[in-house]
This record gives C-alpha cells, structure tokens and sequence, in this order.
C-alpha cells in the first residue's frame, strides 16, 4: 500500500483500543503487523469514527464487569486454547476440499475472534494453519488480542474494515448467536464482498431446540451475569442467509464440537471441565457457596448437553462435554468478484 492509512477528525477523539486512538492503532498495526494493514480499505478507515462511536456505546456483554459484561470470566476460560480443539479443527477443514487444514498462506477473517482463541489454537499446529485475522467489537478482547502480539483489529461484524475480494476464508463463529435478526443479512453479504473468487464462508452455531440450545435457554440465561437473550439458528435461516447474499455450492450439516479439558487424574480433569463451563458462562448465580458449583454445574450439564466422559490421553486425562453444532458452507462464485 503506498499511501498510509488515516481516520476521520471525529475517529481520533474516540477511544479504539485502551491507549490508542484508531488513527493510533492504524499506525501500529502499519509498523506490527503490515500484511494485515495492506489488507484495509482507505475508505473505509475514513468512515470510520461513527462506527468506533456506536462500538462503544453498544458493546457491553464481554466487556469487564465495570460494564456489566463478562469478558474477564470469559477470557480466563480461554487460556486453554485448545478447549475446542476438535470443533476448531472441522470448522478450518470446511475452508478446503480436501480433509486437510490450509496451510499459512491462506488467510481467514475470524469475524467474532473474541480474545484470540483460534488464532492461538492455530499457532501450536504451526506452518501447517492458516493465517487467522481476529476481529471482535469488543474492546476488551481486541485488548487481549493485542497484547498478545496477534494480528487482531476491533470493528463489528456488520460493517468491516476489510477491502473487497482479499480474504481466502471467513469464520463467524462462537457467538454468532449475538448477532440479532437485523445483523445476521449484513453480516453474511459482508463476508461475501471481502472474499475472493471461490472463497468460502464458514458459519457456525447451535440449532434451535437442540440440546445446546437448551444448555443456553435452561443454565446460562438464569445463571449467568449477563443472561443469554439471544436467538439461535435454523439450517434453513442459515441456508436463506447464504443464498440471499450469493453463495454458491451451499451444505448446512452438523460437527462434533466437544469441550475438552485436561488433568492429571480423572478428578482433576472432571473438575476442570466443569470449571471451564462455569468462567466460560460466568455464572455467578449457579449456587450460593463455592462448595455447592461444581456438583450443582455437572447436573445441570448432564442434564442438558449429556455427561461427562473421561479418557486417558498422553499420559493424562480429557474430560469431555459432548456439544454438536449447525455448520454451514458456501463459496463466492468467480462472477462475485471485481464488481
């Protein structure tokens, strides 16, 4: 890109990240991360500042608890990074035609990237990943992201800052239940215009009366901080979406999406499994005394998502919580691009 990158009067006044403007962390990310700054659409860095407003008055559910949100419970559950690791992996096979992951020159926008766990995730299978953008509207996530050296930009999923036709993959997962009924269309045509020819997007979700669907319904709407008001997905809201945006070669179908954590003895991984679903979830209102979460958590868990297995791996043990979740895929056609 040979002229730099700049915001709007109005962007510069309004906080992006903690201690930066965006016509700050425009600057770091040109000096920290160039192939991501390469990948921006002036215009639309220009335009910026009334979004980076709305993002601040808007963004509140995984933020810190100052604002009501439960971004720090969150992000301590994610220190295991790969928590996911088996759902994780199907959803960046669905980014190829053959069984294999893409390797480090394919480049994907994790639209609701939070703190970074994909990308984390991604790092420990080393050059045999692709190259995760993180995005989030979260202030506190992007945060994380930063300060953990990823390449990582703050902007709603509705409106990105991405220029057109230069994504190989787009992700929207792991909370794609938060974007609303007047979000989802947007959000789906967005990652149509920044892919290129032939590239694909990946969605990925719980379906409506599903036993997940369930879990969020029965235990973390009453139990959790901040509640759990959202609507999940059909496969045929989820088949409209595409096809309305222009997608082609469309397959909605579920994966395998355990939780999965370690111990060094049975207990221990069981304890940390159900821990996992208590920061995960923040819920603070399970029980009434510390003693009483994780008996009260596993019967809610098993009643819901179904028990917990546990196995012996590598010397220690995988607690597992059985989820399965609703993936859809589509192509960008080779006559979608350079309109």
């Amino acid at each position: 890109m040979t002229e730099t990158l700049s915001a709007n009067a109005e962007t510069r006044t309004e906080s992006y990240l903690s201690g930066f403007s965006f016509e700050e962390y425009l600057d770091d990310l040109r000096h920290g991360h160039p192939e991501l700054y390469d990948l921006l659409s002036h215009e639309r860095c220009r335009e910026a500042g009334r979004h980076i407003a709305k993002m601040n008055m808007s963004s509140w559910e995984f933020e810190g608890e100052k604002a009501g949100g439960r971004g720090l419970a969150y992000n301590l559950a994610q220190k295991s990074a790969d928590n996911r690791k088996v759902g994780m992996t199907a959803l960046l096979k669905c980014f190829s035609s053959s069984v294999e992951v893409a390797g480090q020159d394919f480049r994907i926008l994790d639209v609701l990237g939070g703190d970074g766990t994909l990308a984390r995730f991604c790092r420990t299978l080393g050059h045999h990943a692709p190259t995760i953008y993180t995005a989030d509207i979260s202030r506190l996530m992007i945060d994380a992201c930063h300060a953990q050296a990823l390449p990582c930009v703050r902007q709603p999923a509705t409106r990105s800052l991405f220029r057109d036709d230069v994504l190989d993959g787009v992700l929207i997962a792991y909370g794609s239940h938060h974007l609303d009924s007047n979000e989802r269309r947007p959000a789906v045509r967005e990652a149509h215009r920044m892919l290129r020819a032939g590239g694909r997007l990946v969605l990925h979700d719980f379906e409506i009366g599903g036993r997940c669907a369930r879990w969020f319904d029965d235990v973390a709407h009453p139990y959790s901080r901040t509640g759990h008001p959202h609507a999940h997905f059909s496969r045929h809201e989820m088949f409209q979406l595409f096809a309305s945006a222009g997608f082609r070669d469309v397959r909605v179908f579920e994966i395998r999406d355990p939780f999965t954590l370690r111990g060094s003895s049975p207990e221990e991984a069981r304890h940390n499994a159900i821990m996992h679903m208590y920061d995960m979830y923040d819920l603070i209102k399970v029980a009434d005394s510390g003693c009483d979460i994780a008996p009260r958590l596993e019967r809610h868990i098993t009643e819901t998502l179904g028990p917990i297995s546990i196995r012996r791996e590598e010397g220690r043990y995988v607690a597992e919580i059985p989820r399965h979740a609703l993936v859809a895929v589509g192509a960008k056609s080779t006559c979608d691009s350079q309109r």
